[in-house]
């Protein structure tokens, strides 16, 4: 299978809908609030200026199979969700109605990233998602150490993770990219790990 990949940031906007379905395969909280929340959150992760991220595209089919985003802030991504206030209001009144165990567990993950604050120099592994259908040939760990490289390039010296103890195939990668576990919490219905690897 050959593969290319590229920068998250020079994705044309309308692959970015694609970006956004992978990720509502994903089981984290932002899944679970809906494709608006994901399309405005990959819509303002692409335009900050800290985050950055890859895509990678099949060679044969030009269809993309995954994604990942790294960001010094990551805090800064979620909280961008609430900048145009006349949308996050409409939307979240929408999401306390029809997903009100995400909106609970939004507000106790808020207290808990607000709580992980990070040393100067260092970056968050924000996101690594591969397609199902593309799983078990690699990509995650290629997707992950390319926001390991670039965050090098950039002069970080460090880089964290957060991984769902059940998700045992992100943790792997993870793992054989060099991270070690330094805790393991709960954040609401999450039971988790926390990672570090020095870049």
């Amino acid at each position: 299978m050959a593969y290319k990949l590229y920068t998250l940031q020079s994705i044309p906007a309308h692959l970015l809908p694609r970006i956004a379905l992978i990720h509502l395969g994903d089981a984290g909280l932002l899944s679970k609030l809906g494709f608006p929340f994901v399309m405005r959150y990959f819509e303002n992760a692409v335009k900050d200026e800290k985050a950055f991220g890859f895509y990678v595209k099949d060679d044969e089919t030009g269809e993309i199979m995954g994604f990942s985003l790294a960001s010094p802030e990551p805090s800064a991504l979620t909280f961008k969700l609430a900048e145009d206030k006349d949308w996050f209001i409409r939307n979240i009144i929408k999401a306390i109605f029809t997903r009100p165990l995400a909106f609970l567990q939004m507000l106790i993950s808020s207290l808990t990233i607000r709580g992980q604050m990070y040393e100067p120099n260092t970056i968050e592994c924000v996101y690594f998602t591969v397609d199902p259908k593309y799983r078990g040939r690699g990509l995650g760990r290629a997707l992950q150490k390319a926001l390991m490289d670039e965050g090098r390039k950039r002069g970080y010296k460090k880089i964290y993770a957060s991984v769902e103890t059940r998700n045992i195939a992100s943790l792997k990668a993870t793992q054989a990219n060099g991270f070690r576990i330094i805790k393991t919490f709960r954040e609401g219905i999450y039971h988790r790990h926390r990672l570090e690897c020095n870049l």
